[in-house]
């Protein structure tokens, strides 16, 4: 979590909000951040760090985007095997 926690910070503030054994697959676990401010700059930032096992949906202000591992891609550490990305406006 530490050195997750660490390559995120290197693009925003983070405010980890979950971590724990991922409900699916108990073997893996499961970790949640919110990052602040939401920009699409930010958004589009993280998904250039590694190009290859994006899959994409949304546009404008409200995107989501899904990352799998893929052959010599990493996503932030080597241990991340999936993640999801997304960009929201905030409901009041």
């Amino acid at each position: 979590m530490e050195r997750l926690s660490h390559e995120i910070s290197v693009f925003s503030e983070s405010i980890p909000l979950n971590q724990g054994r991922y409900w699916k697959i108990p073997e893996l676990y499961e970790f949640t951040f919110h990052l602040v401010p939401a920009r699409i700059d930010l958004f589009n930032e993280i998904i250039d760090v590694s190009s290859d096992g994006w899959v994409h949906r949304g546009n404008g202000s409200e995107r989501s985007s899904v990352w799998n591992v893929a052959d010599g891609e990493i996503l932030f550490v080597p241990e991340v095997q999936w993640a999801e990305l997304q960009l929201y406006k905030k409901s009041r």
